[in-house]
């Protein structure tokens, strides 16, 4: 049997696999407790780099998912990873702790543990065609694309396209229309007005709210 045809399995038989945890992100965070919170964040990684559109890179370069701050989630990342691909790349997992170790990331997980030391490493990933994910309530404002966030007890996530157009990337619509939060600047404006975050996404910038079911098969 091809690897293209084991990869082509692997993958109709992910959402399965994790259901269970993934099924977690419609419940409570009380419940999603027993499927463990990192293996279903671990599970939305995965699923987020399916929606998401890097600039070219050689098909022979593996596709890197950086994690800083969160052992649990990297450890759940490569059981969940083992001999899958990600837009025709071999897919892998690096902890990093500095800024060198992100030269050929796609994707940076950023812990919420790990958010407030992170300033420079954040700093510099900005600037580079990486998708950061956060997990801080502050994530969007410190520089995350995509930041899971609690919406009346259950874990969702919000993404920031003004944070995506800057790292030169493109997210499919299907990713944003399951966001619990699009953040977008308004026509004309340059920013969202100083004050809460809240606030802020409330009254400037658009707001949606919807489940995500990550069962769906890839596109």
């Amino acid at each position: 049997m091809s690897r293209a045809t084991l990869d082509r399995i692997r993958s109709r038989m992910l959402p399965t696999v994790v259901l269970l945890a993934c099924a977690a992100l419609s419940t409570s965070v009380t419940q999603a407790a027993q499927f463990s919170i990192d293996a279903v964040k671990a599970a939305y990684l995965f699923r987020f780099a399916q929606y998401v559109e890097w600039p070219e890179a050689p098909a022979e370069s593996p596709f890197v998912f950086a994690v800083i701050g969160a052992e649990d989630i990297a450890v759940h990342l490569e059981r969940l990873l083992n001999g899958m691909t990600v837009n025709g790349r071999h897919a892998t997992v690096r902890r990093v702790t500095r800024a060198q170790e992100l030269e050929g990331a796609q994707v940076l997980y950023v812990g919420a543990s790990a958010f407030d030391r992170t300033r420079a490493l954040r700093a510099i990933a900005i600037k580079r065609p990486i998708l950061i994910v956060t997990d801080d309530e502050n994530g969007l404002d410190g520089g995350g694309v995509i930041n899971f966030i609690e919406v009346d007890r259950n874990l969702r996530f919000e993404i920031s396209l003004n944070a995506a157009d800057r790292s030169g990337l493109k997210i499919n619509s299907a990713l944003l229309s399951v966001a619990a939060r699009v953040e977008r600047r308004p026509q004309g404006a340059l920013s969202c007005p100083d004050g809460d975050p809240r606030l802020q996404r409330s009254t400037v910038c658009r707001i949606r709210m919807a489940r995500l079911d990550v069962g769906r098969g890839e596109r």
